[in-house]
């Protein structure tokens, strides 16, 4: 026999082992009053003696662990409130009333588990998939505080809002808005970064800069951003004369690369997930300048894509909140370079 049939008769044998076991001990008992009393028919009074004490103590046995299992279901709230507890379990169908609390705390776990992606939907909705998924593989309470990991930071803007924000109706700003920042979601998405937060007309998203790969890391957040411009300039064709005016808007995008903290800020009664640090300053600062189409991004970042990107580099100047001049660098566009060579000999900036 194989050894992968082992558990199949495993299967089937266990539940007949307290049947053999009841059977040989009422055989036994009729044998033993047959042995000592003598009595005609008492093998068949032993034998019915025995299997019904067996039968009760087996009901007794049921019941005990039914009224058990109800109590712990019940105490963690595992059943529903509408669900009128049993007070007795019949003996000629002890099994019955274990059907009947299983299949009402399945039926109330299959509510908890479906409720419980609903609102891990919503969540993802306000905080983001990543925070979402971090706070419900958290198995600890949510504190405030966090660590400097390198990352990269994004920042893209509309231009042009507040004047398109006097021209047109309340109702049709905020559905250019949730159409445009439903096309850069999925751009950033698509390119491994995750949005943060919404800042009015603005958007803040972050990527992950892992060491092993923090070049490839970077092309890919530039890519993102150019990808960003080219959705828009799609969707700006589409809404320029779908509303009441005209739409007249651009954007406009700062990068950087470089350290900042993450994790959750606020309040004892109310925090969130974000990101600090001058990396995020700065590229909150590079969007502010940047015109409409333009990307700009930190000497680290231009430093770190320069093989594979061409970039103009800009006087330095000084920034809102920032000592010293500032150098930045417009991103011109991506090289089609075919080998590493190739990319070698491209130009420096």
């Amino acid at each position: 026999m194989s050894e992968t049939s082992h558990p199949f008769f495993r299967r089937f044998l266990r539940p007949l082992i307290p049947w053999v076991v009841g059977l040989s001990l009422s055989i036994a008992g009729g044998i033993v009053l047959e042995t000592v009393f003598r009595v005609p028919d008492s093998f068949y009074w032993g034998v019915g003696i025995v299997a019904g004490a067996l039968l009760l103590f087996r009901w007794i046995y049921d019941a005990y662990r039914l009224w058990n299992l109800l109590d712990l279901f019940y105490h963690h709230h595992m059943l529903p409130a509408t669900l009128v507890r049993p007070k007795v379990f019949w003996p000629w169908d002890p099994a019955m009333g274990l059907r009947t609390v299983l299949r009402a705390a399945v039926h109330e776990y299959q509510k908890t588990v479906k409720k419980t992606r609903e609102t891990t939907l919503a969540l993802e909705k306000f905080v983001g998939a990543g925070a979402a998924e971090r706070s419900l593989r958290s198995t600890t309470k949510p504190a405030m505080g966090g660590e400097a990991k390198k990352v990269f930071c994004l920042f893209a803007d509309v231009r042009g809002f507040t004047h398109m924000t006097e021209r047109l109706r309340p109702e049709e700003t905020v559905d250019i808005l949730n159409r445009i920042f439903t096309e850069l979601e999925a751009v950033i998405t698509q390119y491994g970064g995750e949005i943060n937060k919404y800042i009015g007309d603005a958007v803040f998203a972050y990527f992950r800069c892992p060491y092993d790969n923090e070049e490839i890391a970077a092309r890919n957040v530039l890519r993102a951003a150019l990808r960003m411009q080219e959705a828009f300039d799609t969707l700006n064709l589409k809404i320029r004369g779908f509303y009441s005016q005209p739409v007249e808007i651009g954007l406009g995008a700062g990068i950087t690369a470089g350290e900042a903290v993450q994790g959750n800020m606020g309040s004892s009664k109310r925090m969130e997930f974000t990101l600090i640090g001058d990396t995020v300053n700065l590229a909150a600062r590079l969007c502010s300048i940047a015109k409409s189409g333009e990307v700009l991004v930190n000497e680290e970042m231009a430093e770190m894509v320069q093989e594979y990107f061409d970039m103009t580099a800009q006087p330095a100047v000084e920034l809102k909140g920032k000592s010293g001049a500032q150098v930045f660098y417009i991103v011109v566009g991506e090289r089609m370079l075919l080998t590493k060579g190739l990319a070698d000999r491209g130009k420096k900036i």
